[in-house]
């Protein structure tokens, strides 16, 4: 049995979810994370995913059960670490008896279930008006996300870094030199600091109603747009790499950290600045 542990935010937990649906040893889930911090929800129950959770006490008995470990990287309690972090090693498919901690955000590991992702990250709750009206927007014009991460990436500026408005402005100059009427939709953490940045001389909506537990709504809806312009943020690559146009466009940054360390999670037919 392969053990992951679910944690961060909503965008981490689809990865460690998707991580696991190719993984070849039986998987199940840990989310017992979420009991020692406060700052992020649990949010895979918003999508029609349907993980296997281990229990906290039988989570303590298969730590004092293991005996072996899967000798790729760190052995420490039981623990397998992904090392380097996010680089892609298909050897990590092949783990069993381990607990494995990890963010797993590599493209290779998922285009094999692409279909079925597709499918189970569709929301169950239905959608509200304003929402759909958004949505209604979005899908009848040539509607282009742009996401700006920047609360907890100002704070950790070191090692994430915010974007910058240079990314951003190459970003649109690119887009709208291949969509002929663009409309664009804006999501943030920082709602405020976009309002008072960003100022398009094309049609643009502020997305400023999603909060909380209607985070996720967000995503859906950049899933949506037919083009996408994402942040260094695995909330937006799932936007970008969920979104179904054959012949859409993804901007994303060149420097997804801010010590400018190798990554595998940018697909190569999209395109970075």
């Amino acid at each position: 049995m392969l053990v992951i542990q679910i944690k961060g935010g909503l965008g981490n937990q689809m990865f460690q979810y998707a991580f696991g649906q190719v993984a070849k040893s039986k998987v199940v889930y840990d989310t017992s994370w979420f009991n020692t911090q406060t700052l992020r929800l649990y949010g895979l129950d918003f999508f029609n995913m349907n993980p296997k959770l281990i229990s906290y006490d039988k989570l303590n008995n298969l730590r004092r059960g293991y005996s072996s470990f899967f000798h790729l990287r760190i052995k420490k309690h039981n623990l397998l670490f992904e090392n380097p972090c996010n680089i892609f090693n298909p050897k990590l498919l092949d783990a069993k008896d381990v607990i494995l901690n990890g963010y797993f955000q590599c493209h290779q590991y998922y285009n094999s279930i692409r279909k079925q992702l597709l499918k189970e990250i569709v929301p169950l709750r239905e959608i509200n008006a304003v929402n759909q009206k958004y949505l209604d927007l979005i899908k009848k014009t040539n509607s282009i996300s742009i996401h700006i991460r920047r609360t907890d990436y100002i704070l950790l500026k070191d090692s994430f870094g915010f974007c910058g408005i240079e990314y951003y402005k190459k970003a649109i100059q690119h887009i709208i030199s291949k969509v002929k009427n663009p409309h664009f939709f804006l999501f943030s953490d920082d709602i405020m600091w976009v309002k008072e940045n960003f100022k398009l001389d094309f049609p643009y909506e502020i997305i400023d109603v999603n909060l909380g537990q209607d985070t996720p709504w967000d995503l859906w809806l950049m899933k949506h747009c037919k083009h996408n312009i994402i942040a260094n943020s695995s909330f937006s690559w799932w936007g970008a790499w969920l979104n179904e146009n054959p012949e859409k466009i993804v901007c994303a940054p060149q420097k997804w950290f801010a010590d400018n360390r190798p990554i595998d999670i940018v697909p190569p037919n999209w395109i970075r600045f």
